[in-house]
């Protein structure tokens, strides 16, 4: 009988996926080998001599067979990494991108400003998905926790987030993401809301949060019809199109986001971030400056030198 040692299957696989065409062929293979055997991609070359077992060849071979079919390897192996986290994430959801790291990193910096005025934030994210956003936020809200201007302590200040999606399995997969990353204390700080942008009907949340939103963030659906006939197979044929499409001109989402936040942003200072597209960048701030009696809007650049991050400061 045959025996396949990392080593051994590892070469066989990148030849394999590069010969079908498969993108990232060395990735893939040693994403889902280092899945498979859980190791990490480092562990998967120190310990190349070592023999997979008949049950371990099966599941690389399962994986393997799913890759030729374009599956993304984050729904082949149930697991996607963002910032500091590890998320669960299927088909229900957008399999979350590095560029979206940059949302987090400027809604910080808009939470530490609200924070140097008052004593509480709440923050309201438009479409949660994996709740990638949503849970870095909790989770690195504690290092801005000062206020640099008055001294206050961290146990002056709070916050309070509420996560919003249409999707009921995608907020299924971010109840859970929450449930496994945060604490109570933290997982107590925030509410999940199955609604499409804001819950107009919800009496509740309408007086609670009527002119008292400090932050909205947001990576919303900003491909137009045209780009999305153009995206990869793998993007096209398993993440979910209700979050990848807004329409003919990629600006429908917005549109209807800034209609429906108005009545909620708070009176004093409020920001609005979010991800958008050198597509639509250009288009979308002069569609944020006729909405809002704004005192600036800016656009941030990802790592690419691309338009990526909108932040209009009301």
């Amino acid at each position: 009988m045959q025996t396949w040692s990392i080593k051994k299957i590892l070469d066989w696989a990148i030849n394999f996926f590069k010969v079908k065409g498969i993108p990232q062929h060395r990735l893939s293979a040693e994403l889902l080998l280092s899945g498979v055997l859980n190791l990490s991609r480092m562990q998967l070359y120190l310990n190349y001599s070592y023999v997979l077992t008949p049950q371990e060849l099966k599941k690389y071979k399962n994986f393997i067979l799913k890759r030729l079919e374009f599956v993304p390897i984050q729904y082949i192996l149930s697991e996607a990494y963002f910032r500091n986290i590890k998320l669960y994430v299927d088909r229900s959801v957008l399999i979350p991108r590095p560029e979206t790291e940059l949302l987090v990193d400027k809604a910080l910096l808009c939470i530490k400003e609200i924070l140097n005025c008052k004593k509480y934030v709440n923050i309201l994210e438009i479409g949660v998905g994996s709740g990638a956003i949503s849970i870095s936020i909790a989770l690195e809200i504690d290092n801005i926790l000062t206020d640099d201007k008055s001294g206050s302590s961290k146990s002056d200040l709070s916050w309070h987030l509420v996560a919003i999606d249409s999707s009921s399995g995608a907020l299924k997969i971010a109840r859970k993401n929450a449930e496994d990353i945060l604490d109570s204390s933290k997982l107590g700080n925030i509410e999940f809301i199955e609604d499409d942008i804001i819950p107009e009907k919800d009496l509740k949340f309408i007086e609670k949060y009527k002119k008292n939103i400090d932050l909205i963030v947001s990576n919303p659906p900003y491909i137009s019809e045209a780009d999305y006939q153009k995206l990869p197979r793998e993007v096209k044929e398993y993440e979910p199109k209700s979050s990848l499409l807004a329409g003919e001109s990629g600006l429908e989402v917005y549109e209807k986001i800034f209609s429906k936040i108005k009545p909620y942003i708070a009176s004093d200072l409020c920001y609005i971030v979010l991800e958008t597209d050198p597509r639509v960048s250009d288009s979308l701030k002069k569609l944020a400056g006729s909405q809002f009696d704004s005192k600036g809007v800016e656009i941030d650049k990802d790592y690419n030198k691309r338009d990526r991050i909108l932040t209009i400061r009301i």
